[in-house]
């Protein structure tokens, strides 16, 4: 079983998905190449990865139910980025910063809306059936 603070540094961890982040806060430290190294061993214990495991499923659920809001467009996108993330869909980082109204885009884009479905689909397929890579 692991230990509260790795508990706590797992929580951490789904919440901002940065290791020396979720590391500095559980840990209650202020060097971050102390925290670096805390979280690379954190990550590689066994205890650790079922424990991290055993709450991925309800975070990835949550991912979902949040990118499937329509009242709120930002939060949902940004769920649904984090889904194409995960199923090893991320876009290329861009230097240049493009200021776009995302709430129309995606109102207005039947292809955008239908590449995010495709994808959801997948992934609460991947969910239910991890051995289906």
């Amino acid at each position: 079983m692991a230990t509260p603070k790795q508990k706590k540094f797992v929580k951490e961890y789904i919440d901002t998905g940065n290791g020396t982040k979720s590391a500095l806060k559980a840990y209650d430290t202020k060097n971050i190449n102390a925290a670096a190294v805390i979280a690379s061993e954190n990550l590689r214990k066994p205890k650790v990865i079922e424990y991290l495991e055993s709450k991925a499923g309800k975070a990835a659920e949550r991912v979902v139910v949040l990118s499937e809001q329509e009242d709120n467009l930002p939060v949902a996108l940004n769920a649904s980025k984090d889904i194409l993330d995960r199923a090893g869909f991320k876009p290329i980082e861009k230097s240049q910063s493009v200021n776009l109204n995302l709430n129309a885009e995606l109102k207005n884009s039947k292809e955008s809306r239908k590449l995010i479905d495709e994808y959801e689909s997948k992934l609460k397929t991947m969910l239910k059936d991890p051995k289906n890579d």
